[in-house]
């Protein structure tokens, strides 16, 4: 993998650096002079030790941890908090080592003696573990902390003074990581492209070097921000700065798993991914337990993701602008896809998305990248049917996308493929996955990666009408209109000013078979001439039921807006009958429904066509409610990313105080307040429902005021989206006051890009009164209903083989079938890692043993130790020598 590197990465200030035989600045002659091309380790003055020169270490390659012997190293243990009472602590190495553990994290302070840590070291050693030295303290001035002066003080008194006699030994060269420091550096940025690293990466750098000066030549492990949990400090070309600074290019980049940036799968497979981006391996120094904290992880999320999972890689050698590739895998047997579905996750380089300025001269980008990724089916008969497709545009940037097609009740032609005129839904026997150039431009080039191609059986509709037959009905019945069935439509000539479609009992049996007592969801197909586009703004629609011996009238308004005239559209409602039909018991004695239309003016000369009704029971299809926190600024520490958008000539002011976003503000100033770094939380998305929620501080001078304040996204697209305007009426001025916004689907502007990061988040105010204004937990939360079938087909690429298997179905443009074979691999989806669990003994929640022998596992510990992707069943040996 190669490191690409921002050009603002080598604009670095000089760190300085007290230690033995140093000079007068804190770095002495040590100065960067050009990060990117490290110089030479110059000799250590100091009379102290130094591991021998050509002892053996554990190295480092892009993606993993390797052994002496050059094997890759999975790190699987816990963190044994040794400085807690040594005596005790060290008893507890062989208990670990029993349970197949291979390493331990050996939690020291600066109280640790050099003869104690010798003795850990020996007793890690003796029992064939790697020993992980971590550095803590009580987070006086280490863990959560930034201050540079207390890590370069520990580096020099502690690792490479009153330790280095046992770290220099030569039986630990191989056996070893050094931990610099637990969880150290800038607290609250979580924005990886923020300049608010630069201390701490510059801090690391002259660290790294001081260790190789001294001669350490064994891996090196670097925690992130934020008390280890922002790995966001590795990326965006940092993580290839700190590993150009390293002489022996042996590091490690550390994650600490706690907090709302991993508590989902989802999100760990997000760092993940990007971490791996960086070239250096990844571990989890430590996850909490599940249940814990604000925002609770689940430890089997991270034990799960720790094993790795392998992807399609398809690396085209594009020619055109019209290539395209069709690749299809085969079931093994004839599916019945009625009503199905299917998935795939879609990994795709940046340089796909072919980012532009909106406009000249502006410093705003947006994505127009049209290369196509699409799903498509093949039936028994060769016939291919395309199921739908996402541009690169539409696609997040060098992270997983799912995408999600379902199986068209209807098939429309322009989707048929290859020139096909039809397609069997009842007899699929494969599913392929398309890439289409699409016009893109030369430079859009790079990995596509694939995982995850499932395919999810249907639930059939409780009633259908296709008018396949023509002169059949299928018992419906039109008044108002001459009416006839010819090629696969109802037709209906208005002779009148309302179009009424019914099916009635005593027209025949098919009514029967829907079951008017459950909430059912129909969609009509329904195809409106041009010829009444001046009738449109005017039509109205009715969905009406007759029930009981007494035929009651029910009815729900239908949205008229949803038929465009001149094409065909799809239109979608509800029958709710079951919650408006009196007596209820009258709900099972069905006399009629249909579909009123009115407001047409007659005469017409082209009739309304209708090529389906089709009733569904939603709740014959399994679905899930997925609620998340997308993202919540608390404020602990900083402005979380929040600034003046500059709509006001920069009036506004903003603080931190308190741990509260506090706005300053002139007289009748009008302006806005921007998370300028929204686009890089991945979590936000506008697929469905959401709800946004904040603190709100207004003091009693703006009571009696004009003053008004709302929030508002500004899409990828950049298009302006006002999501709720404060009701001031009903605010308590001098107090805190909770806001919430519900966002529902018919809530989004038209052309609103949902699909894409959104490129601001805010809120805006005006007509302000001269002082001060505070908010606080500003919070989106993401609600939607998803599917829950369980897939029948499922394709992981998770062998060679399955690669192998994918067949080449067809090429476009230059391409040709050879270089489309070569050009798909095995990749990694998510790429393995190291853990080592929180905690062995100690007194917290988080204690996976009773008693420090591990004699009593805890719940948490039965998992950690025994669970499916536990120490026992994912642990391996290491070779030390």
């Amino acid at each position: 993998m190669k490191i690409k590197l921002l050009p603002w990465v080598a604009i670095a200030g000089a760190l300085t650096l007290t230690g033995c035989g140093g000079s007068d600045g804190l770095l002495g002659e040590d100065k960067d002079v050009d990060m990117m091309e490290p110089e030479t380790g110059v000799e250590d003055p100091a009379d102290r030790p130094r591991p021998p020169e050509n002892e053996p270490t554990m190295t480092t390659g892009e993606e993993f941890l390797l052994d002496v012997a050059d094997n890759p190293v999975f790190l699987r243990g816990v963190a044994l908090a040794y400085y807690q009472d040594t005596a005790q602590m060290i008893q507890a190495i062989e208990p670990i080592a029993a349970t197949g553990a291979n390493a331990v994290r050996l939690m020291i302070t600066s109280d640790v003696t050099a003869d104690q840590l010798d003795g850990a070291l020996s007793t890690i050693a003796s029992n064939n573990m790697v020993a992980v030295v971590s550095l803590t303290d009580d987070g006086s001035a280490l863990h959560c902390q930034e201050d540079p002066n207390a890590i370069i003080d520990a580096v020099n008194t502690l690792w490479l003074d009153k330790w280095i006699p046992v770290l220099a030994q030569d039986r630990y060269q191989g056996r070893m990581i050094i931990n610099i420091a637990d969880g150290w550096g800038p607290m609250g940025v979580f924005n990886a492209s923020s300049l608010g690293y630069q201390e701490y990466v510059d801090t690391y750098k002259a660290l790294i070097r001081r260790f190789r000066e001294a001669g350490f030549k064994l891996p090196l492990m670097i925690d992130g921000a934020n008390c280890g949990q922002d790995f966001n400090a590795f990326l965006v070309g940092r993580g290839g700065e700190l590993l150009a600074a390293d002489s022996e290019q042996n590091l490690i980049f550390a994650a600490d798993g706690d907090g709302q940036r991993w508590d989902s799968a989802d999100k760990i497979i997000s760092a993940n991914t990007l971490l791996a981006q960086e070239g250096v391996p990844f571990v989890m120094n430590a996850f909490a337990g599940s249940e814990t904290g604000d925002f609770p992880v689940n430890q089997s999320d991270f034990m799960a993701q720790s094993v790795g999972d392998t992807a399609l890689t398809v690396d085209a050698s594009w020619a055109s602008s019209e290539d395209g590739v069709g690749y299809l895998n085969a079931f093994g047997e004839t599916l019945d896809l009625t009503g199905g579905a299917t998935s795939l996750d879609v990994f795709i380089d940046r340089r796909y998305l072919e980012f532009m300025r909106v406009a000249p001269g502006s410093s705003n980008y947006a994505p127009n990248g049209t290369t196509g990724i699409a799903i498509y089916l093949m039936d028994a008969d060769g016939n291919r049917l395309r199921l739908g497709m996402s541009l690169a545009k539409e696609l997040r940037e060098n992270t997983w996308n799912k995408m999600r097609f379902d199986v068209p009740a209807e098939i429309d032609p322009a989707n048929l493929m290859n020139g096909a005129t039809e397609f069997d839904q009842t007899a699929v026997t494969h599913v392929g996955v398309e890439i289409l150039a699409n016009g893109k431009a030369d430079a859009a080039e790079g990995e596509i990666k694939f995982d995850n191609l499932n395919v999810f059986p249907g639930v059939p509709p409780m009633f259908t009408s296709e008018f396949n037959t023509d002169d059949d009905s299928e018992q419906w019945m039109v008044d108002g209109a001459d009416s006839w069935v010819a090629d696969g439509s109802l037709q209906a000539l208005p002779t009148d000013g309302q179009v009424n479609y019914q099916m009635a009992a005593w027209n025949g049996d098919a009514i029967g078979q829907i079951d008017f007592s459950k909430t059912l969801n129909v969609t009509a197909r329904i195809f409106l001439p041009e010829e009444y586009a001046t009738d449109h703004a005017g039509m109205w629609m009715n969905a009406f039921g007759q029930f009981g011996e007494g035929w009651s009238w029910n009815s729900v308004s239908v949205g008229a807006a949803q038929l465009v005239p001149g094409e065909w559209a799809e239109l979608k409602y509800t029958m709710n009958f079951n919650e408006t039909v009196e007596p209820p018991s009258d709900i099972y004695i069905a006399q009629a429904f249909g579909l009123q239309v009115g407001g047409i003016t007659t005469p017409k000369s082209e009739p309304i066509l209708i090529d389906s009704f089709v009733i569904e029971d939603p709740s014959a299809r399994p679905t899930k409610i997925v609620t998340d926190t997308q993202y919540k600024a608390t404020f602990s520490s900083g402005l979380n990313g929040f600034q003046n958008a500059g709509w006001d000539g920069d009036q506004v002011e903003l603080a931190n105080v308190d741990g509260e976003l506090v706005a300053t503000v002139p007289a009748g100033d009008s302006g806005a307040v921007n998370k300028a770094d929204v686009n890089s939380v991945p979590e936000i998305n506008f697929g469905g429902n959401l709800t946004v929620k904040a603190r709100l501080f207004l003091p009693e001078t703006f009571a009696g005021s004009d003053f008004w304040i709302q929030f508002f996204f500004q899409s990828g697209s950049w298009q302006h989206f006002s999501v709720g305007a404060v009701d001031m009426e009903a605010i308590d001025y001098g107090e805190w006051n909770e806001v919430e916004f519900e966002i529902t689907d018919e809530d989004y502007p038209e052309d609103f890009a949902r699909t894409l990061s959104p490129q601001m988040f805010g809120f805006q105010y005006g007509d302000t009164v001269a002082g001060e204004f505070k908010l606080d937990d500003i919070e989106i939360i993401g609600d939607k209903v998803v599917d829950d079938l369980q897939p029948i087909y499922e394709q992981g690429f998770d062998t060679a083989a399955s690669v192998e298997g994918l067949e080449v179905d067809f090429t476009l443009g230059a391409l040709d079938a050879g270089s489309m074979v070569a050009a798909k691999s095995l990749g990694w989806h998510v790429v393995p890692f190291g853990w080592t669990a929180t905690t062995w003994y100690d007194a917290s929640a988080l204690t996976i043993t009773e008693d420090v022998l591990g004699e009593l596992l805890t719940e948490r510990g039965e998992e950690v130790v025994n669970g499916p992707h536990g120490i026992t069943a994912t642990s391996l040996p290491v070779i030390f020598e």
